[in-house]
C-alpha cells in the first residue's frame, strides 16, 4: 500500500513541478484539444460529476476530517481503460520483484488485479498519523491476518481485531483492521480509531467539500489544503525569497486524472492568495520550466541525468500552465511513450539507477 501511494504522489508532485513555456497560439489550440470532452470522462461546464460507483463518495466521507490532503482511486474503473493496460505492460515481473510476488503469495492479494477502490487521507510526517487508507476489494482475510502475524500481533481496540505490523526501518507501527469482508482500513498511527466502531457522520468544512465535489466524477483525484507549501513538500526554498513567499501562497491544490484512450489526461490547480500571487506563481514557474527545456537540450546535462532524462524531457515538454483569477492552473497528458520512456531507465532488478 505504501508503494502504491508513493507511485500516486509521485504522478501528482511531478505534474505540479513542470510547466511548458510555448507561444500563446499554441497553448489556446492544445487547451480546447485537452479539455474536448471524452465519452467516458466528459464533464458539463459548470457541473461536478457524480462518480458511477455510489460506494465512492461514501468512503472519502469516511476519512478523518481533519486530513491535510485526500487522495481518491477507483481502480476498478481504471483497469478497464487502455492506460491500464499500458502501464500493464511495464509493470515488473516476479523475477525483477520477488519481494511483492512473495507477498501475494502469502497474502493472496495483489493490488492490480484485488483493489477497487481505495480512499487515502494525508498529514505531514511530523503528525501522529501521516496515512491512512480506506480500501475495498477482494481480500482473503485469514491469508492476511496470517501474514501480519508473522512479525506483528494483534490487538482488541472498540472490541474489533487491530493487526499491527512495526514499518520497516522506522519508528511507525502499521495497524490495519477489517472494517467488512471486503473493506479494509490501514494507518500508521492512531488516526485508525476514527474510522473504527459507529458509522462516521462528520463531513469536510464546505471549502474542502466544495473542492472534492468538483473532481469526484474523477476516476483518480487528490485534494490538499496547506498553510506552509514549501514545509509541506520539504522543498529548500532558501536560495529564493520570492518563490518561498509565492509558494506559501498556495493554500490549496487540487489535482485530477481521467483516462483518454491510451493517455492519461491530469488537470490540476493550485489556490494562491490573490490573482497577483498567481500570476507571478505561474510567471516563475514558466522561468524554470524554460531554463530546464534549455538545459536538457544539452548533451552534458542529458549524460549527468542519465537515462532517466528522455521521461522528464517529455513531461517538460508536454506540460501547460496558466492562470485564471487567483489560480494557477496545470494541465498535461501523460502518453504511452511517456511511460516507455521512464520504464526504459528502470533495469530488470526494478530499482532506478542514479
Amino acid at each position: 500500500m505504501k508503494r502504491t501511494l508513493t507511485i500516486l504522489l509521485f504522478v501528482f508532485i511531478a505534474a505540479v513541478a513542470v510547466f511548458a513555456t510555448i507561444h500563446h497560439h499554441q497553448l489556446v489550440k492544445q487547451r480546447q484539444a485537452f479539455d474536448a470532452p471524452s465519452p467516458a470522462t466528459s464533464i458539463p461546464s459548470g457541473q461536478s460529476s457524480t462518480p458511477a460507483n455510489p460506494s465512492a463518495p461514501n468512503l472519502v466521507q469516511q476519512l478523518p476530517i481533519d486530513a491535510s490532503a485526500v487522495i481518491f482511486v477507483d481502480a476498478a474503473a481504471l483497469r478497464t481503460s487502455s492506460f491500464a493496460n499500458e502501464l500493464a505492460v511495464l509493470a515488473p515481473s516476479s523475477a525483477q520483484d520477488p519481494d511483492y510476488t512473495d507477498f501475494v503469495r502469502a497474502s493472496g492479494f495483489d493490488y492490480s488485479r484485488d483493489l477497487d477502490r481505495a480512499a487515502v487521507a494525508l498529514w505531514p510526517q511530523t503528525s501522529a498519523t501521516s496515512v491512512l487508507a480506506l480500501a475495498q476489494g477482494r481480500f482473503d482475510q485469514a491469508k492476511i491476518e496470517r501474514y501480519a502475524l508473522r512479525t506483528g500481533r494483534m490487538v482488541r481496540i472498540h472490541s474489533m481485531n487491530i493487526y499491527e505490523v512495526r514499518e520497516e526501518n522506522s519508528p511507525r507501527i502499521i495497524r490495519f483492521t477489517f472494517l467488512a469482508p471486503g473493506e479494509i482500513a490501514l494507518a500508521d498511527g492512531p488516526a485508525l480509531s476514527q474510522v473504527l466502531g459507529a458509522p462516521n457522520t462528520h463531513r469536510f468544512d464546505p471549502e474542502m467539500s466544495a473542492r472534492i465535489a468538483g473532481v469526484s466524477g474523477a476516476p483518480i483525484y487528490a485534494v490538499a489544503r496547506t498553510q506552509d507549501l514549501p514545509k509541506d513538500l520539504g522543498i529548500d526554498t532558501s536560495h529564493s525569497a520570492q518563490l518561498a513567499r509565492l509558494l506559501r501562497s498556495v493554500h490549496a491544490i487540487t489535482a485530477a486524472g481521467r483516462p483518454a484512450a491510451d493517455n492519461l489526461k491530469i488537470s490540476a490547480a493550485a489556490e494562491c492568495d490573490s490573482t497577483l500571487d498567481a500570476f507571478q506563481l505561474s510567471t516563475t514557474l514558466q522561468g524554470l520550466l524554460w531554463m530546464g527545456r534549455a538545459a536538457l537540450a544539452d548533451a552534458k546535462t542529458r549524460q549527468e541525468i542519465g537515462p532517466d532524462w528522455p521521461a522528464l524531457d517529455a513531461l517538460l515538454k508536454a506540460a501547460d500552465i496558466s492562470h485564471d483569477s487567483h489560480l494557477v492552473q496545470l494541465r498535461i497528458e501523460i502518453t504511452p511513450q511517456m511511460l516507455q520512456a521512464a520504464g526504459a531507465a528502470t533495469p530488470a532488478n526494478g530499482v532506478t539507477r542514479k
